[in-house]
């Protein structure tokens, strides 16, 4: 069965959703576009120490040896302007 409501926008471009519905696909939701429309998806919470876990075992992105900057060019950043 395939039920649809009709959602508002306020003034300040929020969309307010039901409080039933809301309590339905809990606090964080995917809005996917697709070809009909926008599909409102319940979302997953990101546990945030095991994204940190990931971050800090993964690969860097960088590749080859960064460039040290020369003292000169270290100097110039600090140069406060007169």
């Amino acid at each position: 069965m395939e039920e649809s409501v009709n959602l508002k926008i306020d003034s300040k471009g929020r969309l307010c959703v039901p409080a039933e519905i809301r309590e339905e696909i809990g606090e964080i939701i995917t809005l996917k576009k697709t070809p009909q429309g926008y599909l409102i998806i319940p979302g997953k919470t990101k546990d945030f120490l095991s994204e940190f876990e990931k971050l800090i075992t993964s690969a860097p992105k960088r590749k080859g040896k960064p460039k040290l900057a020369t003292p000169e060019e270290m100097k110039s950043i600090w140069r406060v302007a007169k």
